[in-house]
């Protein structure tokens, strides 16, 4: 259940950009990916977090799984300012509407071509940009 967490949280925060297969064989991270599966994933991902399954992730329920994954603080870090920044109305909660906006955001801007596919290129590509714009 932690590996599956550790995959989850970026995946549910920062849709396609962040999705990353653990064991170094491609996964889906070699495949094309749609916007239909990005929301998905994404919906798979907040239903796991939300623990009390209230329709709302609290920071309490992201902590409390962040704590669970043994994950370094750079990357609880990350994973909490996806969160904020995911977070449309500032109320400190993530809703499953403001999850599959923030995928559909991500995966827009990173769908380079805007064919409604995103490919494995595509998607390094906008990995590197988020890393080039986050502090270290």
């Amino acid at each position: 259940m932690n590996r599956l967490l550790f995959i989850a949280l970026p995946v549910l925060l920062a849709g396609p950009v962040f999705a990353q297969d653990q064991d170094g064989r491609g996964g889906f991270r070699a495949a094309n990916q749609t916007k239909t599966e990005v929301e998905q994933r994404a919906a798979a991902a907040f239903s796991m977090l939300d623990a009390n399954h209230d329709g709302v992730v609290t920071r309490e329920e992201l902590d409390a799984a962040t704590k669970m994954t043994d994950t370094n603080p750079r990357m609880v870090e990350r994973i909490t300012r996806m969160f904020t920044d995911s977070d449309a109305n500032h109320d400190g909660k993530l809703t499953a509407a403001e999850a599959t906006a923030r995928a559909d955001e991500t995966f827009d801007a990173a769908d380079t071509d805007h064919d409604g596919v995103l490919t494995p290129e595509e998607r390094q590509a906008a990995r590197e940009k988020m890393r080039s714009q986050t502090p270290q």
